[in-house]
């Protein structure tokens, strides 16, 4: 039998990403949503990995990017656009199809950014300019599974919608959000991050539904939090500037 290529492993990989968000909407439109939920989850850890097996073969194309577009529109923007449908929003109309449009139409523009940008400086130290789409849906999905775990059901579209909305605006926003946890041991905040892991990990594990959730929403916040004390030290900085008496 002759072997896969290794250059051929990144696509593999990506194609399981693809596979499961294929699922996912399939089990939504079945109203299975918690499974359909996870398998969004399994799409993220695909994503994570095809990167590190390019990495790790070297290989590298544009096709892979391409095709790695195309399974997170899929995964990350279509089946979550499902799902919050089929679960929440179905009985509202024209608005419920609407909000749920919302993170597959602004994901979309997000990729596209991301594909037509990716030698802005944000994306290169380590950061990404806006929310990114796969962090968007495992926000979604993870309040879907954080819910039915504590309440036994799906009973608050009115925070969803928040959540949606705000989560829509962030990938297109201007707010850097860190691409992996940095840690330079050398900072104040480093310590945070080490002690936020220490404590998220073994809770994940024995907890995942209902971990997922919160941990995202002090991952987004942290995003917004940097953005403002970001603009305060420019304000400083430009106060400091015109505070400097001119040479004449």
């Amino acid at each position: 039998m002759r072997q896969l290529p290794k250059r051929h492993l990144p696509s593999l990989v990506t194609a399981l990403n693809l596979f499961a968000g294929f699922l996912s909407v399939v089990y939504s439109i079945n109203g299975d949503y918690v499974s359909a939920a996870w398998l969004i989850l399994v799409a993220a850890v695909m994503d994570v990995l095809d990167g590190k097996v390019a990495r790790l073969v070297k290989s590298s194309s544009e096709f892979g990017v391409e095709l790695d577009s195309l399974a997170d529109i899929s995964s990350f923007g279509f089946a979550p656009a499902i799902l919050i449908y089929q679960s929440y929003f179905s009985s509202w109309g024209f608005f419920g199809i609407f909000l749920s449009f919302l993170p597959l139409v602004f994901g979309g523009i997000r990729l596209a950014r991301f594909n037509t940008q990716a030698t802005d400086l944000a994306e290169k130290d380590n950061f990404f300019k806006g929310l990114p789409i796969p962090s968007s849906a495992i926000s979604l999905v993870g309040f879907v599974v954080f819910e039915k775990s504590i309440f036994g059901g799906f009973k608050h579209p009115e925070i969803l919608t928040g959540l949606t909305i705000l989560v829509s605006l962030l990938m297109v926003s201007k707010i850097r959000y860190e691409a992996m946890p940095n840690f330079s041991f050398k900072r104040p905040q480093d310590a945070i991050k080490i002690i936020l892991m220490i404590v998220i990990l073994p809770l994940f594990a024995i907890f995942p539904s209902k971990i997922i959730f919160p941990g995202m929403m002090m991952f987004i916040f942290s995003g917004l939090l940097r953005a403002i004390i970001d603009h305060f030290k420019r304000v400083d900085d430009d106060d400091e500037i015109s505070d400097i008496p001119a040479v004449e």
